[in-house]
């Protein structure tokens, strides 16, 4: 999640939710960012003698497309040059076909992470989208999260942004403040909370 700039504040709504407990059912409302795959663990069966990422991730897709062969699915496409198994074909087999599930399973050793070279990599922000996150990181900070930290020059949030367990009473100051403050990531004043929004799911 953190190799990839967070361009909106529902990135850092979503770290900081994560932080406070919230119920998984939760949704941030937001965008995170696309990767090409879902990760799973890497395991003995995914590991390659090269130390290229990207050569490693792709052969595992290889595997992967492979293992899906030999599991009743001869017509999954070979997988690109950056490891993307076109699966479009497939259309809504993930939640209709119990046998496809059962291939994604039998095969999920080989479904590793996505190299963070292969991650979409966003625009750098300007002057004064970093002016207004120095300014979100203010605000956040005035209104009961005086831990809340600045950006770094390139506009990233640090890797461990809030460490440590959030108190109660620091979730509840961190759903108000993200209320609060919301607008000042898009240059706008700060707004009113509503007390209505407790960041249960």
């Amino acid at each position: 999640m953190f190799r990839v700039r967070r361009q909106a504040h529902a990135a850092a709504l979503m770290l900081t939710v994560g932080l406070a407990g919230a119920s998984a059912g939760c949704g941030s409302g937001g965008d995170p960012p696309t990767v090409a795959s879902a990760a799973s663990p890497r395991t003995a069966g995914a590991t390659s003698a090269t130390t290229d990422p990207v050569a490693r991730y792709v052969e595992a897709k290889r595997a992967w497309v492979r293992c899906l062969r030999e599991q009743g699915f001869p017509d999954v496409p070979d997988p690109d040059a950056k490891g993307h198994v076109d699966l479009s074909a497939h259309g809504g087999r993930a939640k209709t076909e119990p046998r496809w599930m059962a291939a994604q399973e039998s095969c999920r050793q080989f479904n590793i992470e996505v190299p963070a070279e292969l991650e979409p990599k966003l625009p750098p922000l300007t002057a004064e989208q970093l002016a207004w996150r120095r300014e979100y990181a203010a605000c956040m900070r005035a209104n009961g999260m005086p831990r809340w930290p600045d950006p770094g020059a390139d506009g990233e949030w640090p890797e461990n942004m809030l460490p440590g367990e959030l108190t109660a009473q620091e979730q509840a100051n961190n759903i108000r403040a993200l209320q609060i403050c919301d607008p000042v990531m898009q240059g706008r004043p700060p707004t009113t909370p509503d007390p209505r929004n407790t960041g249960q799911g």
